[in-house]
């Protein structure tokens, strides 16, 4: 696997490549990408942070109001996620064993991608990609995952940028 970063006039693109020198097909490879947000980027209670649906732009948590008001020792652990090639769940919320709580979204993203506008609403941390399964944020790190995945079968190299 080799991965880099380069820094553009509009943001940073990350691109990975992996090469399967195995005789084994990997039935799923993905390059996690976890960009923290902090300072005036940071959405504790994910009201800044947007998926697109075919209608526009909505928020990641608008089918969990109870976050804005919730003590946050209820609230986190938690991911807030939206299907973009995944089916969707049928469980909207599941409380894990390892104590963290999924929230899914009902409805499937149309673009893989999450954005997070800065507090003062004058800057957008956005991440995106072309292949993935589902869209998510961890709302205490504020991070945004639109992690690529694909299988890779042997002798067979996969680049993402």
């Amino acid at each position: 696997m080799l991965a880099g970063a380069t820094l553009e006039e509009d943001g940073v693109r990350f691109h990975y490549e992996f090469f399967n020198r195995s005789s084994e097909l990997y039935d799923m490879i993905y390059a996690a990408t976890d960009p923290r947000l902090t300072g005036m980027s940071h959405d504790v209670r994910l009201e800044r942070t947007y998926v697109h649906h075919k209608e526009g732009f909505d928020l990641l948590a608008a089918e969990i109001p109870s976050r804005l008001t919730m003590p946050l020792n209820q609230w986190l652990p938690s991911r807030s996620l939206a299907s973009f090639t995944w089916p969707i769940p049928a469980q909207r919320i599941e409380r894990r064993e390892d104590g963290i709580t999924y929230y899914n979204k009902s409805r499937a993203v149309d673009a893989p991608m999450v954005a997070t506008l800065s507090t003062d609403r004058k800057w957008v941390v956005a991440s995106f990609t072309r292949a993935t399964g589902n869209v998510w944020s961890n709302p205490d790190l504020t991070c945004q995952h639109v992690d690529p995945e694909t299988s890779l079968a042997p002798a067979r190299k996969q680049c993402w940028k």
